[in-house]
């Protein structure tokens, strides 16, 4: 089962997948999508204004969510539960 938030306005493009294998993150930048597994994400925050970002090494990645969203809610609980998971 694969999980997706997308953030599209007219000045940036991000998308956050995740599913079973881990997270794959654009930015809409030219390089494309990045692939990252569980194992690698050392942090997930939510900030008050609802920015999830997750760190992988010295770089950290962010995109906006909606709460009210249920889709954006099972994107971060499913996210959240494997990142743990992954340091068990």
């Amino acid at each position: 089962m694969d999980f997706e938030i997308t953030n599209n306005s007219l000045s940036e493009k991000h998308s956050l997948s995740v599913d079973s294998e881990g997270v794959r993150f654009s930015n809409g930048a030219l390089l494309g999508a990045r692939r990252f597994r569980f194992s690698e994400i050392e942090t997930v925050l939510l900030s008050g204004n609802h920015i999830l970002s997750f760190q992988v090494g010295k770089e950290v990645f962010s995109i906006p969510t909606r709460p009210e969203d249920p889709v954006h809610q099972n994107v971060i609980n499913f996210l959240l539960q494997e990142a743990r998971r992954s340091t068990e």
